[in-house]
């Protein structure tokens, strides 16, 4: 295990903060890959035998796959439309998957909204999610019997017509699925507004590249919350106790007009129309990081922003006192979806598609 600091200079692109203390440096290589391409991968749930569940939300697919073997197998039928009271085997987009309970997975349907359950056995149910925080998906779930979600509607807007809503701060909603009860367990950080031009009309909205906190729930409830502004990690126990975690040092990356021709690239090839002006506000430096996963036993991978994305991701680790533990490093190419006990599970770039890589965790 080698030493580095996170204070060497970096190519004159990054601004750097104060240097922190030194901790260990760690570097993964993949361990196995499935022997198939997607068109793209979704957090990835291990389940019996050695064997993972993903759904490839391009494909939209549902997909169960073998690292001892790389055999891969399609779970589910997809359907364009989904009739009133369709079986939990259907779905039409499968997008996020959750691990629950023992070997339940919740497969998150992005075209329906709604959540069904399957395990090694088959599809069981369509699960039964108390309305609350608007029309988006519940992503986030406990073994306990709870799913989590952030009220967006601070920063979209209400329900009626013409309200304008600017909270200090975005809910974190908790759902029990047994009684139907909702609670607010935690709060993020609004994100840096500024003004968009769509043709003549102004509108105002989040900063791209701004700071966004980021949440996750442990599997015994263990919340976890991810500050974008100060790269600290707070944690609430499950008898409500909050530790909140110390500020960390990072480096600063300033967003370049080439950022900024590649969002608004990617956006006019999802259909942004071209024959009307379209500015967005940016953000004059990335946030602290990009992504956080959570791992069980109780850290938080924080994907460090980069100046370039060819660049191989590092990953700030984060323990339950708010510590720093160590950086994480992985190939090039390489993307984190998900971090077990023993192994990360990413996407790695194959040309347009994506192949599903396994990496020991040292």
């Amino acid at each position: 295990m080698r030493i580095r600091s996170r204070c060497l200079p970096i190519a004159g692109v990054l601004v750097l903060a104060a240097c922190g203390p030194r901790v260990p440096s760690v570097t993964l290589a993949v361990d196995r890959k499935l022997n198939a391409t997607f068109g793209a991968v979704s957090d990835v749930v291990e389940i019996a035998g050695g064997r993972v569940a993903f759904a490839d939300p391009m494909a939209r697919r549902f997909h169960t796959g073998d690292f001892a073997t790389g055999s891969v197998d399609t779970i589910g039928v997809p359907v364009d439309s989904l009739p009133y009271n369709a079986p939990p085997s259907l779905y039409r987009h499968p997008g996020w998957v959750a691990q629950l309970a023992g070997d339940t997975v919740a497969v998150v349907d992005f075209g329906a909204t709604r959540t069904t359950l399957w395990t090694p056995a088959g599809f069981s149910r369509v699960l039964t999610i108390p309305e609350a925080g608007g029309p988006t998906p519940v992503l986030v779930y406990d073994t306990l019997g709870h799913g989590y979600k952030v009220d967006f509607r601070s920063v979209t807007g209400g329900a009626e017509p013409g309200v304008v809503m600017r909270n200090d701060s975005l809910p974190v909603l908790r759902m029990n699925f047994a009684t139907g009860g909702v609670d607010t367990i935690a709060r993020l950080s609004v994100p840096e507004f500024g003004e968009a031009k769509f043709g003549p009309q102004v509108q105002t909205v989040a900063q791209i590249f701004g700071p966004a906190d980021v949440f996750g729930v442990l599997p015994d409830g263990t919340i976890w919350v991810a500050r974008a502004r100060t790269l600290s990690v707070d944690w609430r126990a499950p008898d409500g106790t909050w530790t909140r975690g110390a500020g960390h040092s990072y480096a600063k990356v300033t967003v370049t007009e080439v950022d900024r021709k590649r969002v608004m690239d990617r956006l006019h090839a999802h259909g942004m129309p071209s024959n009307v002006e379209v500015v967005f506000p940016f953000a004059k430096t990335k946030p602290s990081f990009e992504a956080a996963l959570g791992r069980p036993g109780g850290e938080v991978w924080l994907q460090y922003s980069r100046a370039d994305e060819a660049d191989p991701m590092t990953y700030a680790v984060v323990g339950r006192d708010g510590a720093m533990l160590r950086t994480v490093t992985v190939p090039a190419g390489v993307g984190i979806t998900s971090v077990s006990g023993q192994y990360a599970y990413g996407a790695l770039k194959a040309g347009n598609a994506r192949e599903l890589v396994r990496l020991a965790i040292p």
